[in-house]
């Protein structure tokens, strides 16, 4: 028998509250004759301009006093906006080559086609690779490395572009992270979604959604470029069971419940009988006691516990916290068992992930981290 281990109600909204509120505008009449409501004192209206003008004077004070915080918030604005409007730093030198006249010249359009003739036939991994690379100045290329991500999964890469060999040659390398979507049938349909340093420091991405990702580098036009690039991928949360791994789920997302009428919205982990089980976020927690789930916990993650996902705790044996609790990444949760409809399996956890969305499949975000290669 499959345990039913959908908790009820997951995807169910909230009921809207009720609120008590008045009719603006309502008119009456007696005798003839008729009353309007009074408009509303617009003080606090004309006050919030204000307000505004100091609070911005006061965010523009701090950045002058704290150098550091002003360079950071120049970088924030500048990656925020480019990340908006699909803008990368490949893509404004390729405006500047237009403006100074060379973007339709043979050597502006060999450059700007030199992704898609790297893309032809780029370099593909797995799990983890390294290389070292070098753009020669006589050349106009570009390199391109991709791999295939799920949901749930992080990209680790580190970029260290190598010192100038000149203190006045051209050294610009633009890099970044690149998209195509799972369900895509355009071979151009790549969209930026992350933009990479050159200074060595690893970035951490997870992958919204399903997709070909790859990493594009490309000096500018006679630039001579070193490079070393390192990259890996794996699961971005630790696993909810001690001492347990991905070769202990035992039945999957998706699976067929109920001779077919519903799917499992989670994943089922074995373990013995009082094998605790952790929070894989920071957040509040909320246990139950009742229905399919059995003893069960749920893990709200984000600012106080709102806004980000919901992790799902099912058949445990006992708790370890109570409702309301804050809880940190790794504190014991609970014990495994097989209370609620899988008593009559072996003691395991049901784990499932909620977003706004709806349950997406855990196993991607369990599996083992990455393992970032020496360059």
């Amino acid at each position: 028998m499959q345990p039913d281990q959908t908790p009820a109600g997951a995807d169910t909204a909230a009921q809207t509250e009720n609120a008590a509120g008045t009719r603006a505008d309502e008119t009456s009449s007696e005798n003839g004759a008729e009353t309007t409501t009074p408009e509303p004192v617009t003080s606090g209206r004309q006050a919030r301009p204000w307000l505004l003008a100091l609070l911005l004077a006061a965010l523009i004070a701090l950045l002058a006093y704290r150098p550091d915080w002003r360079t950071d918030a120049a970088t924030w604005a500048r990656t925020t906006a480019m990340q908006t409007f699909d803008i990368s730093p490949r893509d404004v030198y390729t405006a500047r080559l237009r403006i100074a006249g060379l973007a339709d010249s043979a050597l502006g359009e060999r450059w700007r086609s030199a992704v898609a003739r790297a893309a032809d036939d780029p370099g593909r991994f797995s799990t983890r690779y390294a290389t070292r690379g070098t753009f020669e100045p006589d050349t106009i290329e570009a390199h391109v490395f991709q791999t295939a991500l799920e949901r749930g999964e992080r990209f680790q890469v580190r970029l260290l572009r190598d010192a100038p060999a000149c203190t006045d040659c051209r050294s610009a390398l633009y890099a970044d992270i690149e998209r195509r979507d799972a369900d895509s049938d355009d071979p151009n349909a790549w969209a930026t979604v992350r933009m990479l340093g050159t200074d060595g420091d690893v970035v951490n991405f997870v992958a919204e959604r399903d997709g070909d990702y790859r990493v594009v580098l490309q000096p500018e036009l006679a630039a001579a470029v070193g490079y070393q690039l390192a990259m890996a991928r794996g699961g971005s949360l630790s696993f909810p069971v001690t001492g347990a791994a991905a070769r202990d789920i035992g039945s999957g997302f998706g699976a067929p419940r109920d001779g077919g009428s519903r799917k499992h919205h989670g994943v089922d982990i074995f373990a013995a009988r009082g094998t605790p089980v952790t929070a894989v976020a920071d957040g509040r927690v909320r246990t139950g006691t009742g229905g399919i789930g059995g003893k069960h916990v749920w893990l709200s993650s984000g600012m106080l516990g709102i806004g980000g996902a919901r992790y799902y705790y099912a058949h445990l044996d006992a708790f370890n916290v109570e409702s309301g609790d804050s809880v940190s990444t790794g504190d014991v949760l609970g014990y495994v068992g097989n209370t609620g409809n899988a008593r009559t399996t072996p003691p395991h956890l049901h784990f499932g992930i909620y977003t706004t969305f709806g349950p997406v499949d855990p196993a991607p975000f369990l599996r083992p981290a990455p393992d970032l290669p020496e360059s």
